[in-house]
């Protein structure tokens, strides 16, 4: 936690510069939970980096985030950071007006912008022109879906009330053949604008490219939106909070005012959990132990069938990928494959039993359907629920 009295001062800046009273409030309080938020601790980190004596570009390699990651690697244990300048925040007070998309969404968004615009400024990555990739992808990807998915339709592309659709669930939980099914909806998926965007970097998934790569979403989710286009907020966005500035779920100020229309898409995980099976799934540590190496004695079956599918994702995802890997096929620009570690997919998995309440919420329930025609019908009709 932080409540280091110069980010506070920044904060304030930017609430009295872009007249935002309900950021000026929020950072009145020492207990606010952003100053628990990853997007605080990053900027607090940053600028202790700045303000400590040394070389600031050395320091800034020991700036962290949350997670104890550091902001600016490529491989820190390779210690390849992309560290090019000093961070100036002033000019990105200034320059918070050239983004003035975030002053309508949220507090948070607000602050995590100038998070942003700061690790722009130290890696050297131009935001204009990230955005301007990201808007050429999304073009692209809908002349493709025009052309390619039955269930486009040009004529009724857009429309007056546009809806944000938030899928919810791990990964295998049927989100993409769901997505299929929608149709005239546009795919804001971090996993292809990052691959799209740094994929000279691996890519590699640390604090600064999930950043800029998560900037590039929100906004071309707020423009493609402002343009009368339906979209899909593709992540998976299993933990509530996590989810909350976009979501609201959190009824906290810091996350209030949302200006859309949104329908969340809640997928039933395949096994069911207690809470004390979901506490013994959290208890093993897939980071220190390969999963096929996890000591299953005394584990609940319930448990053990959770471990069969993030082995099973494991392997399909690895035999889906394996082209990709040996240069023998190229990565789908629209459908990014990748390989995630099996302690994230737990991750995952673990914060798929917590189901979102509420009138806006569509719940899939699991199903195994074997043929691909009756496969389709079925998340065709929560399609048409979540996009009317």
């Amino acid at each position: 936690m932080t409540t280091n009295n110069g980010i506070r001062k920044i904060f304030g800046q930017i609430a009295d510069k872009y007249n935002l009273p309900g950021l000026a409030q929020i950072i009145k309080s020492n207990d606010h939970i952003l100053w628990k938020k990853d997007i605080s601790i990053c900027i607090d980190n940053i600028l202790k980096a700045v303000e400590a004596e040394g070389d600031t570009k050395e320091l800034l390699k020991e700036a962290k985030n949350m997670y104890n990651g550091p902001i600016f690697a490529i491989n820190a244990q390779e210690k390849k950071y992309l560290i090019k300048a000093e961070p100036n925040f002033e000019k990105a007070i200034e320059d918070l007006a050239k983004y003035d998309f975030c002053f309508k969404l949220s507090p948070y968004h607000v602050i995590n912008t100038y998070l942003a615009i700061l690790i722009a400024q130290v890696t050297e990555q131009n935001l204009d022109t990230l955005l301007k990739k990201g808007e050429e992808h999304m073009e692209a990807f809908i002349a493709a879906s025009l052309k390619e998915n039955k269930n486009w339709n040009k004529a009724t592309l857009t429309s007056a009330k546009p809806r944000l659709i938030i899928p919810i669930g791990a990964a295998g939980c049927g989100k993409s053949t769901f997505y299929h099914e929608l149709g005239n909806v546009v795919n804001a998926s971090c996993d292809n604008i990052r691959y799209m965007l740094f994929n000279e970097y691996g890519p590699c998934f640390t604090p600064w490219e999930s950043t800029l790569a998560w900037f590039v979403v929100n906004r071309m989710t707020d423009l493609y939106i402002g343009r009368g286009y339906s979209v899909f907020y593709n992540g998976v966005n299993t933990d509530m909070e996590y989810r909350s500035p976009i979501t609201m779920e959190n009824p906290d100020p810091l996350y209030a005012g949302i200006p859309y229309n949104m329908k969340l898409v809640y997928f039933e995980p395949t096994v069911s959990l207690t809470s004390s099976e979901v506490n013994e799934l959290k208890s093993i540590n897939l980071w220190g132990t390969a999963l096929d190496k996890v000591n299953r004695t005394g584990l609940s079956s319930n448990v053990c069938k959770i471990l069969d599918l993030i082995q099973t994702n494991t392997e399909r995802t690895m035999e889906r990928t394996r082209a990709i890997r040996e240069g023998k096929a190229k990565q789908d620009p629209f459908d990014i494959l990748y390989p995630v570690p099996p302690a994230i997919v737990k991750m995952f998995m673990e914060q798929s039993f917590v189901k979102p309440q509420g009138p806006n919420v569509v719940v899939v329930p699991r199903k195994e359907i074997p043929d691909a025609a009756e496969r389709a019908a079925f998340y065709r009709k929560y399609a048409e629920m979540a996009a009317n």
